[in-house]
């Protein structure tokens, strides 16, 4: 892998809490992204990882408030809230390869993945990057996942390859096209819910999907062609990008994780 590969990360902060969310007593009216963990807020424990990575040289910050001053360890840009997780993430993607032409790919990551580690996403950029795609999405086989957090609850699709979580990180070079903004949104809408979003690819995929057929390799080639771009879904052997924090024991199960981190570097 050349190590003169130019990355721009794009970290999406957005959240709008309601009475309702598991994780708003623990913001104290703040961002789900500034959360406390292991004596930095969550999204310090990200913008970490991304900025000791060999090839990530500009990290972008997308919807959380400047005047938060939040302490990063590498300078970052800030852009404001668009609105929801897809306007959000399009405009940290633009926004990097209009002010940053020379980069080869743009990685986006969510804010609330604290235990991603640089030898993770240094990984998953050498993998992605050794194929020839517009767009590669981060999954995480079930047994994997649970081996390393057993207690995560993640929620698997059922695919004909074995049971998969959706992860945190996507890289996208400057050729994958943006055209299709409506479909992601409802995608992204119904990301919670693998039936949904198949529904939204067409009966086939849906029917396939529901009677545990549907493939990895042919649900990449519906997104292909919806999409008009080269994707791949990249199964990673780390569980770390698909431990997102979306609930109260989620938020414990990486704070132990990265307390006992910081006690071993401490030692």
């Amino acid at each position: 892998m050349d190590k003169q590969l130019l990355i721009a990360a794009v970290v999406t902060a957005g959240w709008s809490p309601k009475e309702d969310d598991p994780l708003v007593g623990y913001t104290q009216g703040g961002s789900k992204a500034t959360i406390p963990i292991a004596g930095k807020p969550m999204i310090a424990h990200v913008v970490d990882a991304l900025a000791e990575s060999r090839y990530i040289k500009h990290v972008i910050i997308v919807a959380l408030d400047p005047n938060l001053s939040v302490q990063f360890s590498v300078p970052v840009e800030y852009l404001p809230d668009h609105g929801g997780l897809v306007a959000n993430a399009n405009a940290g993607i633009q926004h990097a390869l209009e002010h940053r032409p020379n980069i080869n790919a743009v990685l986006l990551c969510s804010s609330d993945v604290p235990t991603i580690t640089p030898a993770i996403v240094d990984a998953f950029i050498e993998e992605c990057l050794s194929t020839d795609h517009d767009v590669y999405y981060s999954i995480v086989e079930r047994s994997v996942m649970e081996a390393r957090f057993p207690k995560s609850r993640r929620t698997f699709v059922h695919l004909r390859d074995g049971d998969f979580a959706g992860g945190d990180l996507v890289i996208l070079r400057p050729s994958a096209n943006f055209d299709h903004q409506e479909l992601m949104r409802k995608l992204s809408t119904a990301r919670k819910s693998a039936l949904r979003q198949a529904s939204m690819l067409g009966p086939g995929i849906f029917f396939r999907l529901l009677t545990r057929q549907l493939s990895l390799a042919e649900a990449e080639r519906r997104v292909q062609k919806i999409f008009e771009m080269r994707a791949r879904a990249v199964p990673c052997p780390y569980a770390e990008v698909g431990m997102d924090v979306d609930k109260p024991f989620q938020l414990e199960i990486v704070r132990t994780e990265l307390e006992a981190r910081a006690a071993d570097t401490a030692s």
